[in-house]
């Protein structure tokens, strides 16, 4: 039932009412809140959620449209579970449900529990309430008012394009404009997507033409929930994500040895700037639950992934971009233009391909047993393989029917040269 983050499927085939109503009704205690995204199929299941969480004898709050990490926010101003109707960037098709307590995305246990009794249907003495927050918003911008200098920010006044495309539309905007950002909004519509949900570069090219037109010093662009950005910058050109994060990460441990919390995904930047900041880095899985776990277990101060996604220890343990939005213009304010920041990290030949495959699983395993080993392995989340001058990941999506390859070699050559060998055997089998 579960993935890498939550529930999610095709509604109507694999997401539906029912699952919506049993998952909540397994799920709520004495109160549940719930925020949902656009899509038009969130209106129905926070309804049959709703229901299911009715039946159980708790109550409902609903939070409207609002990103993730204002849900995960909620669970603790009302001290309770919280449940997020979204499949985050997956397709329209899709939807899905985040499921958090005390602040952030539930652990496997948890989620084993709920495939257990989710069919057991529980009925309170009586049934619970419905009730709507409309604290939620103006909470979340408070925290995130908390932890950034938004005197810098006010006396720098960047002008930013922010493209929601998503529940974000309900707070990254204004939450820049009163830190006294000069803000324009792009899909900032509250009925539906007007791209695809994930800000990859293909997804959001055009940003780079109204950026240099506009004469914005950089944009974000959101995916559906909220919880990963991706910057542009007043070249117009997005940051690889590799980069936005080390920016990030070298911002966040300046001056301290702090531990952070990245994934096997993570590039040799990353490990290189925590090195050279000081900090220590401990690597997970991918995945925001297992960042989440770890930033935790080990009291890192911040956890990030390279597809846009940052967790910070005094904020809410979920990924956090409308907070990444805020900390991007400080770190603009402070450091400036990003297109000149950008150069000072240093990035070697890297490769992101993603593979269609119907049983990514299976696949998977069929690849691992003729994967060709020439270093080091770590197989907790596919597997990697780190060699002398470069490694390689391949691991089943969590979320899709994709199997997923990244590559970094110090060299092009050798980098071309294992991504052709890895690519026929990917595509052998994942048919």
């Amino acid at each position: 039932m579960f993935g890498t983050s939550g529930i999610r499927g095709i509604y109507g085939k694999d997401i539906t009412g029912e699952l919506a109503f049993g998952v909540a009704n397994a799920f709520a205690e004495k109160r549940l809140v719930s925020g949902r995204d656009l899509r038009k199929s969130g209106v129905a299941l926070r309804d049959a959620a709703a229901e299911g969480t009715a039946e159980a004898g708790a109550d409902f709050i609903d939070l409207g449209i609002v990103p993730t990490p204002t849900v995960a926010l909620a669970t603790k101003r009302h001290d309770c579970r919280g449940i997020m109707i979204t499949a985050s960037h997956n397709p329209p098709e899709y939807n899905g449900f985040k499921l958090i307590e005390n602040s952030r995305e539930i652990g496997k246990e948890l989620e084993k529990q709920i495939e257990r009794d989710f069919r057991k249907r529980r009925a309170g003495r009586m049934k619970g309430s419905c009730y709507f927050d409309c604290d939620a918003v103006d909470a979340h911008k408070e925290l995130i008012r908390s932890l950034i200098d938004a005197r810098t920010i006010g006396k720098k006044r960047p002008k930013i394009l922010v493209d929601c495309n998503g529940a974000a539309c309900a707070i990254t905007p204004s939450l820049l404009t009163d830190l006294g950002c000069r803000v324009t909004s792009i899909n900032a519509s509250f009925e539906c997507f007007n791209r695809p949900s994930e800000p990859r570069e293909e997804n959001i090219s055009y940003l780079g033409g109204l950026v240099k037109d506009s004469g914005a010093d950089f944009a974000v662009a959101h995916d559906g929930d909220g919880d990963r950005c991706a910057i542009v910058d007043d070249k117009g050109e997005m940051l690889p994500l590799d980069v936005q994060l080390a920016m990030m990460i070298e911002h966040e441990i300046s001056g301290s040895r702090a531990k952070v919390v990245s994934t096997v995904e993570a590039s040799l930047m990353i490990r290189d700037v925590v090195r050279d900041a000081g900090g220590k880095i401990e690597i997970t899985p991918v995945g925001s639950t297992h960042v989440s776990e770890m930033l935790e277990k080990k009291g890192a101060l911040f956890g990030g992934e390279p597809c846009g996604e940052y967790v910070y220890k005094d904020g809410v343990h979920v990924p956090d971009a409308v907070l990444a939005a805020a900390k991007f213009a400080e770190i603009f304010s402070v450091k400036g233009r990003f297109s000149g920041l950008k150069k000072r990290y240093k990035q070697h030949s890297m490769a992101r391909e993603r593979f269609p495959a119907k049983d990514r699983h299976a696949a998977m395993e069929k690849i691992k047993r003729e994967m060709d080993v020439e270093g080091e392995i770590r197989d907790d989340d596919g597997i990697r393989i780190d060699e002398d001058d470069g490694w390689l990941l391949v691991r089943a999506s969590g979320t899709e029917p994709v199997i997923r390859l990244t590559m970094e070699y110090k060299t092009k050559q050798k980098l071309r040269k294992r991504k052709d060998e890895i690519v026929k055997l990917i595509e052998k089998w994942a048919q």
